[in-house]
């Protein structure tokens, strides 16, 4: 397993979860590009990625590895809510998604099954199934994601929105990223054209 996070303190606690475990093998990597030339020439079974990161973050570092090895089984290692990312598990851009506040035994537990090409979820991600299954014409934002929305439709750049919200601009990006995978979009003037005939903006 590969594990890439960008903050030192972080990353040797999450590769200390494995010293005892003797079926699971651990390499650690704090900089993204490296991370992205490292695999091309060595492929792992299991990625355990954080979410914010530099330069590269962890939603598009998962997009990466994707597109050079085809098998790649990636979790998301968040300290944000796991419901957020529950939407790219369904579309396959990622295998799962654990708390960094989760017990070692359940990391592990995700770990070995996601090796195994199961999928481990937190009880959470049937609630969340029920929002996710209604008609695909509705769609359901909460009020930050309507704000963020309208921001960007009024020409906002991410630094305008971090000062906004009072959050860091990589928070904005995940936000973003977020957003665009919820209304099925690549960029900011397709989410506005999307929201304009969905009528999701103010």
């Amino acid at each position: 397993m590969l594990i890439v996070d960008d903050h030192p303190i972080v990353l040797e606690g999450s590769k200390m979860l494995f010293l005892d475990i003797d079926d699971i093998k651990v390499d650690t990597e704090r900089d993204t590009t490296t991370a992205l030339k490292k695999i091309k020439t060595n492929n792992y079974d299991v990625y355990l990625i954080d979410v914010h990161m530099p330069v590269i973050n962890g939603i598009k570092l998962a997009r990466d590895i994707k597109n050079i090895q085809k098998n790649a089984v990636i979790i998301l290692y968040t300290g944000d809510d796991i419901i957020d990312y529950y939407p790219l598990v369904l579309e396959r851009k990622i295998e799962g998604v654990i708390s960094k506040t989760a017990p070692k035994d359940q990391v592990i537990r995700t770990i070995r099954s996601a090796a195994r090409r199961e999928i481990l979820l937190n009880e959470s991600f049937l609630d969340f199934l029920e929002t996710y299954n209604k008609p695909k014409n509705i769609i359901e934002l909460n009020e930050k994601e309507k704000f963020i929305l309208n921001l960007i439709s009024e020409g906002f750049t991410n630094n305008a929105i971090a000062e906004k919200l009072n959050v860091t601009q990589r928070t904005v990006e995940r936000y973003l990223t977020q957003l665009f995978t919820l209304l099925n979009v690549q960029s900011r003037n397709q989410a506005v054209d999307f929201a304009k005939e969905h009528h999701l903006l103010y």
